[in-house]
């Protein structure tokens, strides 16, 4: 057993639904949340009183602003504006109008109603004046027998034997000073929340006033509503998006994946969802319940349905709208050959721990897509980077600029991108040999030894580089020994190109058995001291280049794989040590696993299966706003190269998009809403902690 395995067990995995005019809501602007006793939810809007059926769908009701809401029994309590409302046996009922707005509804026994300036009471049918506020009254909660109500700077507390008023304000006690935005009692302990500019604090009905400083579980964002749980959570409104206190610890979730906005005006919990309302719509963020395997069915099922393009190709989509991966398209990238490798090599884990029929029929279609790449050029092992055909974007469009040198094939069926980098590279060794290896048929094998020897012999002929349809060598795709030994600009690239082109001929020594192949190894990794320069192939770069992390990883597994010298392995080894220990940060399940796999050491394993739990099911590519939280620590060290600030310590998984491994996961605000990555992100690490042992269900 291996000293990483952890064995996975079922945990509950977020969904979330959006609602807005366009699907139910009065108004996509939603101020407040309220849950009857049968599971009903209630949704103030500017525009009236929504509410949901049975079947799903919203019921409503038009009477102005709503943005009090108060279940007592049976009976919801609302008001518009100056209006008092209550809600039973499915009637809406007029109870009274105010001469001033509504400010809070709150009582166990009865709903009393607050204005700025009078505290109501029902007497005989009708509700009276029973005390005048000492300050404009912002809300209103009663619990236990105590009453409360707030004002922007004073919290006011209804107490005496006579009953009056007492009023703490800053000025006259030990409380701090802020703004305060709601209260609620913790109605088992009878503490007083407070929802305030500076955060939340807890109020001990004493002199004792705890804010973040003395606990730090509790925000420093701007809290607008709170809400308690049947199981113990916290639920917070903020304008940093949804807070949740759950086993002592804060979880942020932001916008716009669990929330329609930064600004959370109100949040409640339901069962096993959370309801959130903003003034640009309303999310129910729903619980369920599976295995880690369940959810990397979900994903394959998600990619085949919507992310493979003509042929096999899997990269990501473009041109979302709203949310709904429904409405996007599968792009043309310029590493689709790498792109669909990580899914090929996903598929080919999968089946050698599964043996599922439709698992290795999805990987001989991205295989053979990988094929026609290498073939689409006309140029003997020469791969291009995308094919695409009539009818899709950009195609009759051959005019070079940039990177995007289209041609017409060979035999006039598509078009293919040249100026091939070591990313297609990497990716074609890095899939076809898995595939050769856990999946391919003698028919399969003896074309992959074909395309892996023409591409291996393309390089070693052309001195170690590939070169393009013009003669001239790719930007990126050079592994020439006097470029990378003595050449300063070659200075970022050196040791993680030697570890590329080791790969490469290490693979096609496995699948061919040609001692060229093992010849021009041994001849790189001594006479050129490669193998040394792989030892410590991540140079340290302020962690802003993440491409070559992905590189790196994918090359060290692939190699690692196959190589069995282990006076070689050790150097190999060295190398995987060096760049895991300085991308451990990142929480990579990729990396980790890696990482774990090759060498039997502890890699993190638990933050591996948390950050794969994490991982969103919403690959719309939702924007994900982090910049307004407090808690946030960043990083200078990149300043110094000119980049942008970013985070010290990265983001969990479910606080940022789905995101491929070659991004930098430091940033706080990222994502277009229009686009995303294929849940690959997910695939792959799942099923290569499977084929290794690490992770079993």
């Amino acid at each position: 057993m291996r000293k990483g395995f952890y064995k996975s067990n079922r945990f509950p995995q977020k969904f979330s639904d959006y609602y807005y005019a366009s699907n139910g809501l009065l108004s996509d602007k939603a101020l407040c949340l309220a849950a009857g006793k049968d599971g009903t939810v209630y949704i103030g809007t500017d525009c009236g009183l929504n509410f949901t059926k049975k079947d799903g769908t919203f019921g409503s009701f038009t009477c102005g602003s709503v943005d009090v809401i108060h279940v007592l029994g049976d009976k919801v309590y609302f008001a518009g504006e100056n209006t008092l409302y209550h809600f039973s046996d499915g009637k809406i009922t007029e109870v009274q109008t105010f001469e001033e707005k509504i400010k809070g509804i709150s009582g166990q026994n009865e709903a009393l109603v607050i204005t700025s300036s009078v505290l109501y009471r029902n007497t005989n049918g009708k509700y009276s004046p029973f005390y005048s506020t000492d300050l404009p009254a912002q809300g209103l909660k009663i619990s236990n027998g105590k009453l409360i109500s707030f004002s922007d700077r004073a919290l006011c507390i209804f107490a005496g034997k006579r009953k009056h008023w007492m009023c703490i304000f800053p000025e006259h006690s030990t409380m701090p000073e802020f703004r305060i935005n709601c209260a609620e009692f913790d109605e088992t302990l009878g503490f007083i929340w407070l929802g305030t500019d500076k955060g939340a604090f807890i109020y001990d009905n004493r002199n004792g006033w705890y804010g973040h400083n003395e606990i730090d579980c509790l925000p420093e964002e701007e809290i607008y509503s709170i809400r308690f749980s049947d199981d113990g959570r916290v639920i917070l409104s903020s304008d940093a998006g949804l807070i949740v206190i759950k086993n002592g610890a804060a979880k942020y979730l932001p916008a716009t994946r669990w929330a329609c906005a930064e600004k959370v005006n109100d949040a409640i919990a339901v069962g096993n969802e959370i309801w959130t309302a903003t003034d640009e719509g309303v999310t129910k963020i729903t619980e369920k319940e599976m295995t880690l395997e369940e959810k990397a069915d979900y994903c394959f099922d998600l990619i085949q349905k919507y992310f493979v393009r003509r042929e096999g190709y899997v990269t990501g989509l473009g041109g979302i709208k709203n949310g709904d991966i429904s409405t996007g398209t599968p792009n043309i990238t310029d590493n689709d050959g790498l792109w669909t490798h990580t899914y090929l090599g996903a598929l080919c884990y999968c089946y050698a721990v599964t043996k599922s029929e439709k698992v290795l029929e999805a990987a001989r279609k991205s295989m053979h897509a990988m094929v026609k790449l290498t073939k689409a050029s006309g140029i003997k092992g020469f791969t291009a980077r995308a094919v695409r055909y009539e009818g899709d974007k950009g195609y009759g469009n051959l005019e070079s600029r940039d990177w995007s040198e289209w041609h017409k094939s060979p035999d006039g069926e598509c078009e293919w991108l040249g100026e091939t980098s070591s990313d297609e590279m990497t990716g074609h060794f890095f899939g076809f040999s898995l595939y050769y290896d856990l999946c391919a048929n003698d028919e399969e094998k003896a074309l992959i030894k074909d395309v892996i020897c023409d591409i291996t012999d393309h390089i070693i002929e052309n001195n170690y580089r590939l070169c393009d349809i013009d003669g001239k060598p790719t930007t990126w795709a050079i592994w020439t020994p006097s470029e990378l030994n003595s050449n300063s600009m070659w200075m970022w690239e050196k040791c993680i190109n030697s570890l590329e082109i080791l790969t490469f001929l290490d693979v096609a020594y496995h699948i061919s058995g040609n001692e060229k192949y093992r010849n021009e190894f041994m001849r790189l990794a001594i006479d050129e001291h490669y193998l040394i320069n792989a030892a410590q192939h991540k140079k340290h770069d302020a962690r802003i280049t993440h491409i070559d992390d992905n590189l790196g990883f994918l090359c060290t597994a692939t190699i690692l794989r196959i190589e069995k010298d282990e006076a070689i392995r050790k150097y190999l080894l060295m190398g995987m040590k060096h760049h895991w220990d300085y991308e451990r940060a990142e929480k990579s399940p990729l990396f980790n696993l890696i990482y774990g796999a090759f060498t039997d050491d502890m890699c993190d394993i638990d933050t591996a299966i948390k950050s794969l739990r994490d991982m969103p099911m919403d690959y719309s590519g939702k924007r994900m706003l982090n910049s307004k939280r407090r808690n946030l620590v960043y990083d200078t060290e990149q300043e110094r190269w000119g980049e942008d600030p970013q985070l010290l310590i990265p983001l969990d998984f479910d606080e940022k998009i789905c995101y491929n491994y070659d991004t930098n996961p430091y940033r706080t605000d990222w994502g277009n809403g229009t686009s995303t990555c294929s849940p690959s992100c997910y695939l792959l690490p799942y099923w290569f902690g499977r084929y290794y042992g690490l992770i079993e269900e």
